[in-house]
């Protein structure tokens, strides 16, 4: 057995061989690994390889490795991992659901966040992957669930974690443990009642007309407490895996709003700590409630506004863009540098939160910015004017016509590079950054379908689109993977003298 070490450079390739011969895989700074030996010349590791089979599936095997700083280097091998106690890395990775959101947030002393899921098993089987060899007897402590919003491509997927632990393949299993589950506190009810579709104001609760107009005043902490009959189905199904989970460990459900900074107190610790910026909650007839927000204006359109404070001439109350634009949104700053997350916010609610940030009562200025609502129209120039990021993520993935929305849009992406405050900014697509091989003709696996359509050109997942990003304050780092073991596209930043991100150069041993 080796002894646990954590990666200290950006980027670190482990070799079949101490002669720096046949690349195995690429790990990055922050990831742990079993270190056997360190001598002058290499570091000898047990590394874990992804191995395809030949129906398809990847399966992971443990073979010896070894780290060997190239020539000329002045970095030598004990310079390359760390001690975990010595670990200061913030990790955070953006990772692939197709049409949906899914992040994971770790923290340098193992805390973890997920963010979203997703709406199928693609978070659930990279959750696997990551937190291997959980069972009933030992399942994986994750510290939070936080769910932006209601929407099922947000969460439905993380009920496939659940589901997972019944599966055949012990490798496809995750046992997880959550400790608490934030959200917004709108539960979407059914969409039909007595077989008559029910009006979008009647579908998010219970509400209360004022003179500034409709709000919803049925806000949910507690989402056990909620009736079955309250519940649309992917809701329902949530909470069903949510009371299991609880029988393992009572959950900390918690309704988050503006201001809500002390529910991260578990997570918080001096430079690193979170801040929650929306939903925005008025208080109607002494209960806190969120405005019913209505439809904009139709798009796509050209002349998103920048600073000045446009009239959007939204109408009507819209149940969807209201469970989007109260999305969570929540500010995780390190140091020097910080990511804003906004889950599916929309143009009216941006709009309100580039207002405050303009009085100077909020700061939306953020270095990676998880692009709201997998780069929809629907956005306010202003906002991400007052982001301006560096590292911009779309969430995207219009895998079939039933969930095309164009996303991400062509006005959204300029405006990304527009209001970025350097010359060259980042912008990643999580869908653009995932590699495809090209398998040929192939039958369908449904008899019928195959006698009906016959052959037609498949092509194979080489590599997910995931996003990763590390951080200790002073330094960050963004990266891809290719399915060339040997590529990856990487960019690090650090601070200047005056705290501003600078580029720096990716140090790959």
């Amino acid at each position: 057995m080796g002894t646990k070490y954590v990666i200290n450079v950006d980027l670190a390739d482990i070799w079949a061989a101490p002669d720096r011969k046949k690349l195995l895989r690429t790990i990055a700074w922050g990831d742990e690994i079993a270190v056997t030996k360190i001598t002058s010349a290499a570091i000898e590791v047990e590394a874990v390889v992804y191995v395809a089979q030949p129906e398809g599936s990847v399966v992971t095997e443990k073979t010896t490795g070894y780290i060997v700083p190239r020539k000329g280097m002045k970095i030598k091998p004990a310079d390359v991992v760390v001690k975990p106690a010595q670990n200061d890395v913030l990790r955070v990775n953006f990772v692939d659901v197709q049409q949906g959101d899914g992040a994971v947030i770790e923290s340098p002393d193992g805390k973890v966040i997920l963010v979203d899921g997703g709406d199928n098993q693609m978070f659930a089987r990279y959750l696997a992957g990551r937190f291997r060899n959980t069972s009933a007897a030992k399942p994986k402590d994750i510290d939070c669930i936080l769910v932006t919003h209601g929407d099922a491509d947000h969460f439905a997927g993380l009920v496939e974690i659940f589901k997972s632990e019944e599966h055949s393949e012990p490798r496809k299993r995750l046992f997880m443990r959550p400790h608490r589950v934030f959200h917004n506190g709108i539960v979407k009810r059914p969409s039909k009642k007595n077989k008559k579709t029910v009006p979008d104001r009647e579908l998010l609760g219970a509400t209360r007309e004022t003179a500034d107009g409709l709000y919803i005043t049925g806000l949910e902490d507690n989402l056990l407490k909620v009736t079955d009959a309250q519940m649309n189905e992917p809701f329902l199904e949530w909470k069903t895996a949510l009371a299991q989970y609880n029988k393992r460990q009572k959950i900390d459900f918690r309704r988050l709003q503006f201001g809500d900074d002390k529910a991260f107190e578990f997570f918080n610790d001096g430079a690193l700590n979170i801040e929650v910026l929306g939903p925005n909650t008025v208080q109607v007839a002494g209960k806190p409630a969120l405005k019913f927000l209505g439809k904009p204006p139709e798009g796509p359109r050209i002349g998103h506004e920048s600073l000045e404070d446009t009239d959007l001439r939204s109408s009507g109350a819209s149940a969807s863009h209201t469970i989007n634009g109260h999305s969570v949104v929540f500010k995780l700053n390190y140091g020097g540098f910080s990511y804003l997350f906004c889950g599916d916010l929309n143009d009216e609610a941006s709009r309100f939160l580039a207002r405050e940030s303009n009085k100077g009562t909020i700061n939306l200025r953020s270095e990676i910015f998880k692009v709201p609502h997998h780069g929809s129209a629907d956005f306010s120039g202003a906002f991400v004017q007052a982001v301006s990021p560096i590292v911009s993520v779309v969430s995207s993935g219009d895998e079939s016509a039933r969930k095309e929305y164009i996303h991400p849009r062509a006005t959204l992406m300029g405006a990304l590079g527009k209001y970025s405050r350097v010359p060259e900014p980042l912008v990643l697509v999580t869908e653009l950054v995932a590699f495809f091989t090209y398998e040929g003709a192939v039958l369908p696996a449904d008899p019928r379908k195959a006698q009906k359509r016959g052959a037609f050109i498949g092509f194979s997942r080489a590599a997910f689109g995931m996003v990763k990003t590390r951080t200790n304050g002073s330094r960050l780092l963004v990266y891809t993977d290719s399915a060339n073991v040997e590529l990856k596209e990487a960019y690090a930043y650090e601070l200047d003298e005056s705290g501003q991100p600078q580029p720096a150069p990716v140090i790959r041993v």
